[in-house]
């Protein structure tokens, strides 16, 4: 028997000998042996704080090292033919065009990627994170470039039109995906619980939503649209998110110089048009993709890394340690003392100081508030006189020494016409009048300018701020008057039914909060106290006199708990 025994061993040895130098096909790399259980896809490791700025080194190096996954369609994939492709692949080799300098795409696994990052084996992250709340204690983030969803599918012959109606029916979700944190933060909203069934794969998943064993269906759209691909007529999207996402490049915290690189650069292409071309080649279905991006006054033409080559630098105080330690929050409001000769800077200051106020109740401190010009509103902040100033535009030239939160207020130059005239643009008014108000500098140039990019003849009236509803509906001085939409909102709401704007905007900018340089915590927790504020609906209260149904911004709100750095910011 032994020697019989012996003798299949020595056969299946000499079977398998051949197979040793045969050629086998490249398969494509992976980093990682799969598991059953999905990993949580931003689970990561302990933060390390960036010294020095990945700027420095891809000046001296020449390329830019990025760490990308190579199986999220359509951001990032490595295809069949050996090519990577998507959207994030797209996007960086448009910013690295920019800077003049090369790319090395480096495959990262979400187990891995931060561990990659803070080595320095990668300058940066995209597609393995999305920006939650709940990763900020270890990554720093650029600008939002996309909002994904989380979203909820349902068989197409369901009755089932929106997310409230799906409170108390079954909903699918493969473990340990973004799918599982959506539902749980979607369900911290809720007065009744979730009925909730999890999955070890989308594709379990999906076949369970097909024969009926679950209602519903949560995942990431574009996961949701791939693996229903076959089968999309017998399912559907609600039009309703579960959860919107915001997509940016995830580097070390506190590297503010390459923050402000990538960011530069998004901007930049976002201004010339080749973002929106890539947004219309990936996501042909997303209306407002181009609306996430937030342009800064100044972009200028050129962004390289030698305009953020400075040694990275940290503040020598912080400013949530300040308010734990003194209970007050120091706040600079830009103006001169005098009272304000437009209806609309009467409502920007109060706009202002009372979200200072709101911040103070939040946040639980006091609020002392001066008021300077904008020079000395900056020379303050930048001597750590206060620590945060109100009313600022957002400015490249600006950010070499301070930092910006999010913004608050849109406003921007448009077209006010009686409700009853055809006027819908610039076209409409050659050989017409248009109206602009006195103290609004620079508004006759910009309409001028309008007017010859289509070779239009206009001619000008100017018109004090009040006056400018008079000159329109009863003197008949001018067939519609161009001004930044805070010098007309006053008139369009006393005039509703006699007033309207056109439709474009011919100018967009931004009221922000203007911060100390690089406080990495306290500008976070100044960008999360607004969102919260536009969730719960203060922001709109407290902007009313200022915005129309079009001009409150579409915020940007990042996932996560409403509290930071230990504060509540709710409110309540």
């Amino acid at each position: 028997m032994k020697a019989r025994y012996l003798i299949c061993l020595i056969m299946l040895a000499l079977a398998l000998i051949p197979l040793v130098g045969a050629q086998q096909p490249t398969p494509i790399p992976t980093l990682v042996v799969p598991t059953l259980v999905p990993h949580h896809a931003d689970a990561v490791p302990s933060a390390v704080q960036a010294t020095r700025s990945a700027v420095a080194d891809i000046i001296e190096s020449g390329a830019f090292r990025i760490g990308v996954l190579y199986n999220e369609p359509p951001y990032s994939e490595f295809t069949f033919q050996g090519d990577l492709r998507g959207f994030d692949i797209e996007l960086t080799r448009l910013i690295v065009e920019l800077w003049g300098s090369d790319v090395e795409f480096i495959q990262v696994t979400r187990q891995n990627a931060l561990e990659r990052l803070n080595h320095g084996q990668v300058h940066a992250i995209a597609t393995a994170f999305v920006h939650y709340r709940d990763l900020d204690a270890q990554l720093g983030f650029s600008q939002t470039y996309l909002v994904g969803r989380q979203a909820m599918m349902v068989r197409a012959d369901s009755p089932y039109q929106s997310l409230s109606e799906l409170v108390g029916q079954r909903v699918g979700y493969v473990i340990g995906a973004r799918s599982e944190k959506a539902l749980n933060l979607w369900s911290a909203q809720l007065d009744s619980s979730l009925i909730l069934q999890y999955f070890l794969t989308l594709d379990r998943a999906f076949a369970a939503l097909t024969d009926g064993r679950i209602e519903a269906l949560v995942g990431e759209e574009q996961a949701l649209l791939r693996v229903a691909s076959d089968y999309a007529e017998r399912v559907r999207i609600l039009d309703e998110a579960v959860l919107r996402e915001p997509r940016a490049f995830a580097l070390r915290r506190h590297d503010i110089a390459l923050r402000r690189l990538l960011n530069h650069s998004i901007q930049s292409l976002a201004e010339d048009g080749s973002l929106p071309n890539l947004y219309r080649e990936y996501f042909p279905e997303n209306e407002n993709a181009q609306e996430v991006v937030t342009l800064w006054d100044g972009i200028g033409e050129t962004v390289n890394p030698t305009q953020y080559a400075d040694a990275l630098t940290l503040p020598s105080r912080y400013v949530i340690p300040q308010l734990r330690q003194t209970g007050q929050l120091r706040a600079g409001i830009i103006g001169d003392g005098a009272e304000p000769t437009a209806a609309g800077e009467a409502h920007l200051a109060s706009l202002n100081e009372a979200l200072l106020r709101e911040f103070g109740r939040r946040w639980g401190v006091a609020v002392e508030i001066v008021t300077g010009s904008q020079e000395e509103a900056l020379a303050m902040l930048a001597n750590a006189e206060v620590h945060i100033v109100a009313g600022i535009a957002p400015d490249w030239p600006l950010a070499a020494a301070m930092d910006f939160s999010a913004p608050y207020l849109l406003h921007g130059d448009r077209l006010m016409v009686p409700a009853h005239s055809r006027i819908q643009g610039f076209n409409d008014l050659r050989g017409r009048i248009i109206g602009v108000i006195i103290g609004d500098e620079g508004a006759r140039d910009r309409a001028q300018a309008w007017a010859d990019s289509i070779n239009a003849s206009v001619r000008f009236f100017q018109t004090r701020e009040g006056g400018a509803t008079i000159q329109l509906l009863e003197f008949n001085n001018a067939n519609a008057i161009y001004a930044d939409s805070l010098l007309l909102v006053s008139h369009l709401q006393a005039s509703p039914n006699a007033l309207r704007l056109t439709d474009r905007w011919y100018s967009q900018s931004y009221f922000a909060f203007g911060l100390p340089y690089n406080d990495r915590d306290f500008r976070l927790l100044v960008d999360y106290t607004i969102q919260e504020l536009f969730r719960d609906g203060t922001l709109r209260n407290l902007s009313g006199p200022l915005i129309l149904s079009d001009e409150m911004p579409d915020f940007e709100i990042t996932p996560g708990a409403a509290d930071f750095a230990g504060i509540n910011l709710r409110g309540f």
